[in-house]
Order: C-alpha cells, then structure tokens, then sequence
C-alpha cells in the first residue's frame, strides 16, 4: 500500500469514528434529558425533581389545591406553550427514535429541510394557536416576527387551511417588508402546494407587480446578467431582466384563464422586442392574438407583431417568410379593425407598401442571380412574378427593362464538356429495373 492510500484510508477511518461518536452523543445528551439511563443500582441512582416538584411531601397536597383553584397565567408573547408542545413528552423513546428524528425535529430550526429528519408531530391547537400569535404580530405590522410564527403555524398542521393561511401570510410579510425575491418565492411554493388556493388571484397579482417593479428597474438601469446585488433587498441577487420574465410566465402559468395572463404575454412580448429578440417578440405577440381573442390587448398584438416580423427580415438574400407573413398580418389588422382612425390606417397602409416592396426586391434579387448564371428561363419567370404582384412598386419598372435586355437569350446556358458527355450513350433506362417479357400470342386453332 503506498503513502497516500495509506493516508485516504486513515482519514475515512477518522471520518467513520466521528461520525459515530456525534450520533452518540446526540443521543445520550437529548434522549437522557427526559429518560434518564435506568441503574439497578438503588444507592447510585438520582432523583430528578423540577421547580414544581421540589416541595416537601407534607405540604403537596396544599399546592395541589391551590393550582386546582388558581388559574392558569397567561403566556407572555413569543413563550413557548409547553402544554402543547411537550404532549408526548413523557413517552419512552428508543434508539431508533433518534435515528429517525422524530424526537429531535421540533428543537432544531432547520430540522424539517433534512430528508433523513422527520418533522414535529401534527397538532391542530398548537397551530391555531401559533396562527392567531402570527396574526396579532401582523396586524402590528411585525412582520418579522409574525412571519416566524406563521412558519410554525405551518409545520404544526400540514395539508390544510391552516397551512395554506400560514403560507399565504408568510409572502405578504416579505412583500411588505419589501424583501421581493423572497416574496416571489413565497407565493410560488403557496402555489405549488395549492393549485385551487383560495388567495389565487392576490398571490398572482404579487407576482405580476414584482415582475412589472423588475422590468422597469431594469428599462431605467440596465445591468450586466452577471452584476451581483448585495445591497438591494428588492431586487434578485442578479439578473434582473430574467428574473422579471421569470416572474410574467409563472403569472400565466399559475392562472392562464385570470385576468393578468394576457397582460403577461405582453409584457413578455415587449420586454423581448426592447431587446430586439424579435423572434422571442413575434411568438409571444401571436400568443396574445391566437389564446386571448378577447384581450384588450389585441391592437397592440396586432401593430407590434407586424413590426416584430418586418424586423425579423434581413435581406432579400435571406428566407422571406416573415415577409409573407407580415403582409397577411397588415390585411387582417385592416379588415378586423374596421374602426381606425385615419392616421393607424395610413400607417398600415405605408407598412404594406414597404413589405410589398421587400418581397419585389427579393424577387428581383433572385432574377437577377439566374440570370448571371444563365438560366434567363427562370430569371424570366421571377421578373414577370414582380411585374404580376408588385406593379405599382418601383422594383416593377426595373423588372420590366430586365425583360427587354434578355428577351433573345436562350433559356438554359450552354452546357459545358459536351464532348465528354456524348462519349455516354443517352439512354436513361435502370438497369436494374427488369422489363416485363411481351405475352406471347396465343395460337388460333
């Protein structure tokens, strides 16, 4: 074994031991708080007693009386109520208690995160009761404290009103304490865990303004995606444009049919065309108009997404889909909105005007290079295409002097290397393909 396997092999050993000495002491230190070991030996063993049990047996059954008599004094604020939280205290714990946490969870705050620790006990009146401390401390605008008892409130009674409540309050204490990260966050996990929830509309309201406050930060002061944020408890440690289109999609994802999807998509939709991601832009902007018909978005829908799509074009040497496509976009916005007003529909008239002469320049474009490479047949067929579609365009009359210069010209160049190409028969029959034998007449008696 050489000296550095010798050295992995010490420190796992260390490792191993440490790691059994702290479960180990974990137990004994916590388990023997409330059972002591059981010694057989009488002389050995110590009495435990308490500040309510160290009294004289002669004057127990006095005190008895009077706590039978007397009433229960009120708990201060923020104090632990032990008659709640310690039920079941006094039952027997075992090693492999403390194995699974169950005993030692509600004393360690970050206990319920483990995968491997269980969490405390279910126990409805010690979370109403969490629940009703929460809200006093809310309604005095505590907010730090009371989202600390809502968090309890949460742990005691899973799966129900009280934890969805709980949830709930707890974004709204970080969204007014302006801490919007974590409240986004908040409401996502309320979310999450309760699809249906009764604070739907409010919690996706929060959202959409969270993200609404991030993209104009982000329009006033635009950063680096990589600038760190250390001061600022209202903005995303970085990446704050992302963050604010995070923040629109979970708004319509969370409620697709509420009142704020459609004015999601298009601030998602305007956040991409100020980047000038056309493409992000045109997508989204055909959402708006193909979901949500009756979106009082749909001019916008409709006027920027003609712009996005003019934008995406870059050149006649380039696909022209989006060409296309806009033209038919500008002649649905015209016959659609039939109530323009002079001035919108003079600008979509001129937008027509210049998508139509894109597409009779690309065409152009594409005569002209058949015709360099000789074959004026095609090169007829695209120019006679922009004198056909594009007439009134000034592309048309330069098409139509093209025509003249190369109307004695052949329609296919001259082809090269003939003299190699007549040395090959021109047959240009398969030879692997079989010829069916002629049917033999059949013979007349």
């Amino acid at each position: 074994m050489t000296h550095y396997s010798f050295r992995a092999y010490s420190l796992k050993l260390a490792a191993i031991v440490m790691l059994s000495g702290c479960a180990t002491a974990t137990f004994y230190s916590r388990g023997n708080a409330d059972n002591p070991p059981v010694v057989n030996d009488e002389s050995s063993q110590v009495k435990l007693v308490s500040a309510e049990t160290d009294l004289p047996d002669s004057s127990e059954k006095a005190v008895a009386d009077k706590n039978d008599s007397t009433p229960a004094p009120h708990l201060a604020e923020g104090e632990e109520e032990t008659s709640i939280e310690q039920e079941g205290s006094l039952e027997e714990k075992s090693f492999l208690d403390y194995l699974s946490g169950r005993n030692v969870a509600a004393d360690i705050p970050y206990a319920k995160e483990l995968p491997w620790v269980g969490a405390p006990d279910p126990n409805k009146k010690a979370a109403e009761s969490r629940l009703n401390a929460a809200e006093a401390l809310f309604a005095e605008k505590k907010y730090a404290s009371a989202r600390v008892q809502y968090a309890k409130a949460a742990d005691r009674s899973p799966d129900s009103s009280i934890e969805e409540d709980s949830l709930f309050k707890i974004a709204e204490c970080y969204f007014f304490e302006d801490q919007y990260p974590e409240a986004f966050e908040s409401y996502e996990a309320l979310l999450v865990n309760y699809k249906r929830s009764k604070y739907l509309d409010t919690a996706v309201a929060r959202q959409f303004a969270i993200g609404r406050y991030w993209q104009k930060r982000y329009e006033k002061d635009p950063e680096n995606i990589l600038t760190p944020n250390v001061v600022d408890k209202t903005r995303p440690f970085n990446d704050l444009q992302g963050s604010a289109l995070r923040a629109f999609e979970k708004v319509r994802f969370n409620h697709p049919t509420g009142s704020l999807a459609d004015d999601s998509l298009m601030a998602t939709a305007t956040a991409n065309f100020l980047r000038r991601r056309y493409d992000d832009a045109d997508y989204y902007y055909g959402l708006v108009r193909q979901e949500y018909p009756g979106s009082e978005h749909q001019y916008k829908a409709h006027v920027l997404g003609i712009q996005a799509k003019i934008r995406r074009y870059q050149g006649p040497q380039y696909e022209g889909t989006c060409l296309h496509e806009a033209k038919d976009l500008i002649e649905q916005t015209t016959r659609q909105f039939k109530e323009l007003s002079v001035e919108d529909r003079t600008r979509l008239q001129k937008l027509h005007a210049q998508v139509s002469s894109n597409l009779a320049r690309r065409d152009l474009e594409l005569a002209e290079f058949y015709s360099t490479k000789g074959y004026h047949g095609a090169a007829r067929s695209y120019y006679n295409q922009v004198l056909d579609e594009y007439p009134h365009t000034d592309v048309a009359q330069k098409a139509e002097s093209q025509i003249e210069e190369i109307k004695d010209e052949s329609q296919n160049p001259t082809p090269r290397f003939v003299w190699i190409s007549s040395l090959f028969p021109e047959s240009r029959k398969d030879p692997l393909v079989l010829e069916r034998a002629p049917e033999k007449k059949e013979a007349s008696e």
